[in-house]
């Protein structure tokens, strides 16, 4: 027994030898979040979409409906609904319910600093790494996780599964191949957004040499698997929507929205929306929006199609009346609102919204310089490109439809990963200096 005790002390000293500045990090990360938990409260709630789905978890739990805003739904994926229902089960639906959840949460919050450290360790020093990871010490990351919302989980699988690729290239491993799709799975049932990131990946790996055989064997098994994981919930959305929906419906609302951000777009005075939209729904669409006590289901799923028509009707006149407004507003506005932007609705621990702005300034323009740094070094080329296609399909995703600082938040951790790699690179190159001006001084030049 004392062998085994003292095994685990030598092991934790040289761990803590090893890892002592993230841990540091993460100490204060935890502090930060219990002094926001205790100040706000386990029963702390936007009202919004994080008291939706706390109710759908619950509700699915008591009667087996995937719901959300109260009627039955494919608005969203079911993975929140789901994850709450399980922690429902063993912890019912009172106080003790959202004590757990809160708690859950920030554990996955801290667990995101964690992976993107094991992350940006592939590339850099601990030293590096762990500075790297201090942007998560904003106070926007510690107020979200205190939220019941998709972004921590989202952004902790999408880290999980950023990190599996970048090791796969390294090392192929089976067990590598089949975390990517696990996580990728995972991210699914919580957000859609990445359904495209097999896409990338493929690029990515045959890049850097990967064997196209065993690719092509892996993408295979796994298009099978996820075809299967799929067809359960398309089954289930055709069956009540009479629709072929593989994700999720909705996009009509966002779409919407976004048409009324940016330059010179039309006002709603300016257009004829009942000639070129209300007279040319459908007759169903019609019906169940006029008869909203029929089927509540049907009448919000019509709803957010007819959204989806208003706003490309909005988009065509806007394209017609000003294209440089509307291509200002698409290319530069809106990409502008989910690059340099903070998700902070209230306030922690004092903690003022400008304090973020400042880190959010200065990890772009440590993000340019690191980005610099490895054009000219070019050792971690492939990895800065495969990164940078990840984050510009998201921006350019959100772009096309609403820019809303709570998707920016789920995406910034990709800069803190080109900062480690940009500053273990400089690091490397003030070494090399040093080590040169020593040798020349050493031979007399």
């Amino acid at each position: 027994m004392r062998a085994i005790i003292e095994g685990i002390k030598r092991k934790s000293k040289l761990l803590w030898m090893a890892h002592w500045p993230i841990c540091v990090v993460l100490g204060i990360a935890l502090v930060l979040h219990l002094l926001a938990f205790w100040e706000l409260g386990y029963d702390y709630s936007l009202n919004s979409d994080d008291a939706s789905y706390i109710k759908s978890g619950i509700r699915f739990l008591e009667t087996g409906m995937i719901t959300m805003h109260d009627v039955r739904s494919a608005q969203v994926m079911p993975g929140m609904t789901f994850f709450i229902a399980f922690v429902s089960f063993f912890f019912g639906s009172g106080d003790l319910f959202m004590v757990a959840l809160k708690l859950i949460w920030i554990t996955m919050g801290l667990c995101t600093i964690g992976v993107t450290y094991r992350t940006m360790r592939l590339f850099a020093n601990q030293y590096c790494a762990a500075v790297a990871c201090m942007f998560f010490l904003a106070a926007d990351y510690i107020w979200m996780d205190q939220l019941i919302l998709t972004e921590t989980p989202f952004i902790l699988f999408f880290v999980l599964m950023i990190d599996q690729t970048l090791q796969l290239a390294i090392h192929p491993t089976r067990r590598g191949y089949i975390l990517i799709v696990l996580y990728y799975m995972i991210e699914l049932l919580i957000r859609p957004n990445n359904a495209l990131y097999p896409l990338l990946l493929i690029v990515y790996l045959l890049w850097k040499q990967y064997d196209w055989r065993l690719l092509i064997k892996q993408l295979l098994i796994a298009g099978g698997v996820l075809l299967l994981f799929v067809i359960p919930w398309t089954y289930r959305n055709y069956q009540l929507f009479d629709r072929l929906i593989p994700l999720t419906y909705g996009m009509g609302n966002p779409l919407l929205l976004g048409t009324y951000q940016g330059f010179n777009y039309p006002t709603d005075e300016e257009l004829d929306y009942k000639t070129n939209v209300y007279d040319q729904m459908p007759d169903q669409m019609k019906y169940y929006l006029e008869h909203p006590e029929e089927k509540d289901y049907l009448t919000k799923y019509y709803s957010l199609e007819y959204d989806g028509m208003v706003a490309k009707y909005r988009m065509q006149e806007w394209w017609k009346r000003d294209k440089i407004a509307m291509l200002k507003s698409y290319l530069i506005y809106k990409p502008k609102i989910l690059i340099y932007s903070r998700f902070y609705w209230d306030s922690i621990l004092g903690i003022a919204g400008g304090s973020i702005n400042l880190s959010r300034g200065l990890d772009l323009i440590l993000f340019t310089v690191a980005s610099l740094l490895i054009f000219m070094d070019r050792k971690h080329l492939k990895e800065w490109c495969f990164l940078m296609a990840v984050y510009v399909s998201q921006i350019a995703l959100y772009a096309y439809s609403f820019a809303f600082e709570r998707y920016a938040i789920s995406l910034f951790f990709i800069r803190y990963i080109v900062i480690a790699i940009g500053m273990q690179i400089l690091l490397a190159k003030i070494r090399k200096g040093a080590k040169n001006e020593s040798i020349d001084h050493y031979s007399g030049i």
